[in-house]
């Protein structure tokens, strides 16, 4: 252990990747037979025109090798999202941007390659809006039309469905007084959305309107990541800048679970996708790491420290855990060193 922080344990580094622009988000596929391919997004403001620009680069990995198999040039992305189930056939990219925009994309099997679908473009009311995040109602429960929640830099939350490959905007309501940096759904009941800003998150129901109902201030800084856990009821973990990870049940908002201080603020938590025990968090100048929430306390039990300047994404293989070796994969990025990592993950047994 160096510098009093979590040692490196079982994370290795299987390959990197220069990226031209800064990194900020990693998503793995999650459908068979594509669960090797991953996109990475990038972010980059032009110091000369001002400009925020950005980049969907689509890889696929294995243990063995990292090929790249296609850059699609953009507006700057803050956050991207793979629809949990297949739409037509195929898997669905979302994405948002700076430019206050949601766009839809398919990967394509037969070349690996991701076909523009649709988009939707808030109006322009003069005044730069960045699309912060968004997330997917189906973590739980599969549909053909499924919504997509959306929260942006003026403390909007926005929810959209995908319908015959058209997004359509169901509403928008003015949530937070500071950005929202957040929004997620809980899997279990999609009516039901978080969101997170300023030492704040808020729990909306639409059955109820457009109000919250409840407002949770027990973090001390923005709150930047939540994601419901599919496979545990009322199970949501939140993190934040104060550099804490929160484990929460959504019945008794006044008090978390568990907490666990991190080794630096938080900006990605990402349930596992096999058995929801264990959460991977992108802790920007603190590093990666992967939490143990199976006992009553959060606990750090792995880390890794490769990235060097603000780690911001994060994301597990959807890959099965190899039985014989018990290790998967994971892919994480970096902004201003512009670093990509695929990394093998080795359990305990």
């Amino acid at each position: 252990m160096c510098d009093d922080k979590p040692p490196c344990r079982q994370i290795t580094t299987l390959h990197t990747y220069s990226t031209e622009y800064n990194a900020d988000s990693v998503e793995w596929c999650p459908h068979e037979p594509h669960q090797t391919v991953f996109v990475c997004a990038n972010y980059q403001l032009n110091s000369e025109t001002g400009k925020r620009i950005g980049c969907i680069l689509l890889f696929s990995a294995t243990a063995d090798a990292l090929i790249l198999h296609q850059k699609i040039e953009t507006a700057a992305i803050l956050d991207q999202k793979w629809c949990h189930n297949k739409i037509n056939n195929s898997s669905i990219l979302g994405v948002v941007n700076a430019q206050q925009t949601l766009e839809i994309y398919a990967l394509k099997s037969d070349n690996v390659k991701l076909e523009f679908v649709t988009s939707f473009q808030l109006d322009d009311d003069g005044s730069e809006t960045l699309f912060l995040s968004l997330d997917w109602s189906t973590g739980k429960f599969a549909s053909d039309e499924p919504e997509i929640v959306v929260s942006d830099s003026k403390g909007a939350i926005h929810r959209f469905k995908l319908r015959n490959s058209e997004l359509i905007k169901a509403e928008s309501w003015h949530g937070h007084e500071f950005e929202a940096w957040i929004s997620a759904f809980y899997y279990w009941d999609p009516n039901i959305v978080f969101s997170g800003d300023d030492c704040r998150f808020l729990k909306f129901d639409k059955r109820v309107g457009l109000e919250p109902l409840s407002c949770n201030k027990s973090h001390e800084a923005g709150v930047t990541s939540m994601h419901s856990n599919a496979q545990k009821e009322y199970i949501l973990a939140t993190g934040s800048y104060d550099a804490n990870a929160r484990l929460w049940d959504i019945r008794h908002l006044k008090n978390c679970v568990s907490s666990v201080q991190m080794p630096g603020p938080l900006w990605r938590l990402k349930w596992d996708p096999h058995d929801r025990k264990y959460l991977l968090a992108a802790c920007m100048l603190g590093g990666v790491h992967i939490i143990d929430s199976q006992n009553a306390n959060l606990e750090i039990i792995d880390s890794y420290y490769q990235h060097k300047n603000i780690a911001y994404g994060v994301d597990w293989s959807h890959l099965p855990v190899n039985n014989s070796t018990n290790e998967t994969l994971i892919g994480s990025c970096s902004f201003y060193d512009n670093l990509l990592c695929v990394s093998k993950v080795k359990f305990d047994k």
